[in-house]
């Protein structure tokens, strides 16, 4: 099954689809006892990268952080920090705080 997700990775154009079926890739090498993340799941194979002050939001918001106390840390509004999530949530292809930690640290983001 494994073999089959890895040739259809290059086909999948869904965000959701494309995040599960790296998930998906990910367990069955943790499962082989491989403990760096497969090649499918690097960031380099995002649709789109995170930007540098994304990622100081997701390391933020991974560390527990409210959208208010991200805001003020970073000296911005809180609606720039709740743009920056929806952001964030679309180029992981999750829908919570709780997927968007889960998929930054399966990418090596943190």
């Amino acid at each position: 099954m494994a073999a089959l997700l890895h040739t259809l990775i290059p086909q999948i154009h869904k965000q959701a689809l494309l995040t599960y079926a790296r998930s998906i890739l990910h367990a069955f090498a943790q499962e082989r006892g491989e403990t760096e993340a497969p090649a499918a799941l690097s960031p380099r194979h995002l649709n789109e990268p995170l930007s540098p002050q994304e990622l100081r939001v997701l390391r933020l918001l991974v560390a527990g952080r409210s959208n208010r106390e991200i805001a003020a840390e970073q000296v911005v509004s809180i609606n720039t920090i709740r743009t920056q999530v929806r952001s964030i949530y679309n180029k992981l292809g999750v829908n919570n705080r709780v997927g968007a930690s889960e998929m930054a640290r399966q990418l090596h983001l943190l």
